[in-house]
């Protein structure tokens, strides 16, 4: 019953958009590239990991991407955990 009031509230999740500095990995490939990147770069690397049914997530989404184009020296990724179950565990292996 939650997750219905939550829906009412919270924005819907927004597309991917190309303008956005946020890249959203869905897929490993993508991730690991991201990562690479990182790495070779030494730029801190800032990862929101999201779904689509969260409304929090969907909530805090504008504000992530307004982050991302303010803080241009950093990698903002977003990751969603239903897509990318694998990814999300790495970092939180205890969930």
């Amino acid at each position: 019953m939650g997750s219905f009031f939550s829906t009412l509230l919270t924005p819907p999740p927004m597309d991917d958009d190309p303008n956005s500095a946020v890249v959203a990995a869905h897929s490993t490939a993508t991730w690991d590239q991201q990562w690479e990147a990182h790495k070779s770069s030494g730029k801190l690397l800032v990862i929101d990991f999201s779904a689509s049914w969260c409304g929090p997530c969907r909530f805090i989404e504008p504000a992530f991407k307004e982050m991302a184009s303010r803080f241009t020296d950093a990698i903002f990724v977003k990751i969603d955990v239903d897509e990318l179950a694998v990814c999300f565990r790495q970092y939180l292996p205890y969930l």
